[in-house]
Order: C-alpha cells, then structure tokens, then sequence
C-alpha cells in the first residue's frame, strides 16, 4: 500500500506524450473463459433511477485482482477467505507467481503472467494488458479491475452496474485528484496539443464495458506499450485511453473508496452502500481504516474479516455471534 505522496509521485514525472500504435493485431486470448457459474449472488437486481439501467447478475462480470507473488499470503488470502467466496466463478487473479495452493482456491482462476515482479510502470501495465485481453475472451459485459488491497461488496457492485447499460461505452471509478491531469499530447507531430483527463484510480476500482474495450481495439493488445511510451502507470493509461483517445469521460462513483483517501468516514451505517473499501498507514504511521469500532488488528490487519462479518453475517465464517 503506497502513501498519497508516492501516488502523486508516478504522475509528476509525466512528460511530453508520444504515441505508438501497432497496425495490426496479432495478439492471440490468454485463455478461454467458461461463463458456467454457481456464484452466491446469482441473482438480478434492477436499476431503479435509469431509464437505460439493465438487468445484470454477477456472472455477467469480469472482476481482476492484480497481485504479486510476494502478497498472496499477507494480501490474496484475507481476500480468498471472505469476498471472493461471494463471486468465484466471476474473479481472476492475476500474478507474476505461480501458487498451487491459490490455483486450488479459485479452481483455476489464477493466471501467471510473464510480467516482473516489482511495482514499476511497466509491470503494472504489463498486467492490465493481461486482464483486459483475457476479458476479451470471455463473454462477459463488465470488466473491472481492482488492486489486491481491496474490499469488494459484491451485491453492491451487480447493484450499481445495473444502473448503466452494458450495450453503452462506460469507463466508472473514481478520480484520486481534485482537478484534470494535464499535459502536452504530440502523438499528431507535427501538431501539438495540451490535453486534460480524470482517470479512475485503480485503488479504488474501476469498471468499463465491453463495447467501449472493444473499441479501443489494438490499443488493449499494446496495452504495456502504450504506458511506456507515455510514460503513465496502468490506471493513468486506462483514463488516457478512455477520455483522451476513446472520448468517453470518467463517470464518478462516490462508493468506490481507496487508500488515498480518509477511510474513517465510512461508518457502520454506511458499510452496505459502499462497493469498495482498503487500509492503508499514513507516514506518521497513524491507520487509515473505515470507521468500525472494536477492530483486532493484530488477527485482523487487512480489516476484511471485519467487514465480512459486519456485511454478511450468515455468510461469513469465524465471526462472533452476540449470545
């Protein structure tokens, strides 16, 4: 988990944009996805305040989780152990590790990528190509993305995305910046052009529909060339893609939560509402965390059990029950 300084970090050292793109595709699937499901919460839930809302259930979604091997025990497993339960057949995990013990888990939902392992440009990129090429071969009208730092409410999720049509291009999330991020776009030399974008944070989740991945067409199989050329981190290069070239603008989602921002805020009566929720430790060392009372963080450093137990407690294992 990255503190808000270094965030901003990877932004400054943007620079003059100058884009590539391949001329053909010569990319072939990852794999093959069966859409054969027996999720928890397969069940519809209707939009209620958009004309165009559409009825959608969790296995019409495509929900990554990028990781590394070195957080499969610390990050992955408090993951496996409480929401991933609620949509298994709907989550791919992708790692630059092999791990026996998470393929078992997911039942074969783990994808090896031939990405590094550190958390530079280009392995963050090198791993959203991997996620957005295999959502292509699935038949699935969502894709979205979140970091292995993320608490996922599922039914939350199936909730919100049934208030837009999947037929549409949608790029949802949530900005970590107060205003556009600028910068000089000569992908047109020899023109020039000063260009603005929002860009959803990955921290916090984000979600894109098949029509607009579908467009953006050879862009997804160069996906990892487009950042280094640009010189942007994954999340960056989504919103770049999606505003900038694609013209389609980030919609803001208020209950998509990262580690950037104040967590405390979100109360026991807020919890359900919410779609995602993190942790993080300020530099001070003081814990950014969501507002519930009694938390163990020695049994409970992630805060997911907790929340587990809170959201679903007929669902969750090892939660107390008052007597």
């Amino acid at each position: 988990v990255h503190s808000v300084g270094e965030h901003v970090k990877m932004f400054v050292k943007c620079g003059i944009v100058l884009l590539t793109l391949a001329q053909a595709y010569n990319g072939s699937p990852l794999l093959r996805i069966s859409s054969d499901t027996d999720d928890i919460d397969n069940r519809v839930i209707e939009g209620a305040h958009n004309e165009r809302s559409t009825k959608v259930t969790v296995n019409d979604i495509f929900i990554s989780v990028k990781t590394s091997g070195k957080f499969h025990q610390s990050r992955l497993t408090p993951i496996l152990d409480t929401w991933f339960s609620l949509a298994p057949s709907s989550t791919w995990i992708f790692s630059d590790t092999s791990d026996p013990d998470v393929t078992r888990r997911t039942e074969g939902h783990l994808i090896k990528t031939e990405c590094p392992s550190d958390h530079s440009r280009t392995s963050l990129c090198c791993k959203m190509e991997a996620e957005l090429t295999t959502f292509l071969t699935s038949d699935r009208s969502w894709f979205c993305h979140l970091d292995d730092d993320n608490y996922l409410n599922v039914p939350a999720l199936v909730k919100m995305l049934s208030s837009y049509s999947h037929k549409e291009e949608w790029y949802l999330g949530k900005a970590s910046i107060s205003a556009p991020l600028e910068m000089l776009d000569r992908s047109m030399l020899p023109e020039e052009r000063k260009v603005s974008f929002l860009f959803g944070t990955g921290g916090a989740g984000f979600c894109l529909s098949r029509p607009l991945v579908e467009r953006m067409g050879e862009l997804v199989n160069n996906f990892a060339m487009t950042g280094d050329t640009i010189r942007l981190p994954d999340d960056v290069t989504v919103g770049y893609i999606a505003e900038v070239l694609m013209g389609v603008p980030l919609t803001q989602v208020e209950t998509l939560h990262s580690h950037l921002e104040p967590l405390r805020r979100v109360d026991r009566d807020m919890l359900g509402e919410q779609i995602t929720l993190s942790y993080s430790t300020y530099e001070d060392g003081e814990k950014n965390l969501v507002g519930l009372e009694e938390m163990d963080l020695e049994k409970d450093p992630t805060t997911f059990y907790t929340i587990h137990c809170e959201l679903f407690p007929d669902r969750a294992e090892n939660c107390e029950k008052d007597s």
